[in-house]
């Protein structure tokens, strides 16, 4: 059983920290990938440090200090790794059923709560990996590091807009992202992220990028700004048609005013 509500931990706290990542990594490359005919030869050529790379990335997925992008460069930088490596879903299956298996043998935490949470991130990472991987493959750019928590979803089919060709998702109910143009703040006043911006985002738009961060919480979008401008400015969000011009403008002048609540 885990604390109780009011002490809850986070989930990178619950595994154990980095000593718990970096022992379940060590063991997933040193006892399991070397004989495995899957995954041997995919990783014969990783960097010595390895193991200690992934331990950082899953330690910031999951909650704890930034040090995958203070180190190695964020998203971007695991992104690289994978463009072009035509990864199958088969050495996906393996990667999380010998990942699961190096949980087991580390001793991280066996209970329902949180193994749902592992399984729900490395699933969903995994099959990001091999889509990302694929020929042809263009990733949205400028995403932001993924974080899971004990309620994570990455939303509903359709709400992620691909890497490859897929067919367009059915719009969801609520405002047309295309939409008429919307008028400038009353009065010439400036632009408040309460009144102007927050109302262009629709719930379906939230629950999309709920596993980066809430497109409804002023602080997370104050953070992540100039990655939602550039994801809007590119067309790539929301993921059923891009926001008109002056909706954009709009958004780059709450930028430029200074990011008012």
């Amino acid at each position: 059983m885990r604390y109780a509500v009011e002490n809850e931990p986070s989930v990178y706290e619950w595994i154990g920290g980095r000593a718990a990542l970096e022992r379940m990594a060590q063991i997933f490359y040193e006892k399991y990938v070397p004989h495995d005919p899957l995954l041997g030869p995919l990783f014969a050529q990783a960097a010595p440090d390895h193991a200690q790379r992934v331990a950082l990335w899953l330690g910031e997925v999951f909650g704890g200090p930034k040090a995958y992008s203070d180190d190695f460069g964020g998203y971007s930088s695991m992104l690289s790794r994978h463009l072009g490596r035509a990864l199958t879903e088969e050495k996906r299956a393996r990667w999380v059923e010998l990942l699961v298996a190096s949980a087991n043998d580390a001793g991280l935490p066996n209970d329902a709560e949180f193994r749902s949470v592992l399984s729900g991130y490395i699933e969903w990472g995994s099959r990001i990996a091999v889509e990302n991987s694929q020929a042809g493959a263009t990733p949205p750019p400028a995403m932001p590091m993924p974080h899971w928590e004990w309620h994570t979803s990455p939303g509903a089919p359709g709400s992620r807009t691909p890497a490859g060709p897929s067919h367009a998702p059915v719009a969801s109910e609520g405002m047309n992202p295309e939409g008429e143009d919307d008028p400038a703040p009353e009065g010439g006043g400036g632009v408040s992220f309460r009144s102007d911006i927050k109302p262009l985002i629709r719930e379906a738009d939230r629950d999309g990028m709920k596993w980066a961060f809430d497109l409804w919480s002023y602080d997370e979008v104050r953070e992540h700004a100039d990655t939602i401008l550039a994801r809007l400015s590119a067309g790539t969000m929301p993921p059923d048609g891009p926001w008109s011009a002056s909706r954009v403008a709009l958004f780059e002048r709450w930028i430029d005013e200074g990011k008012a609540p």
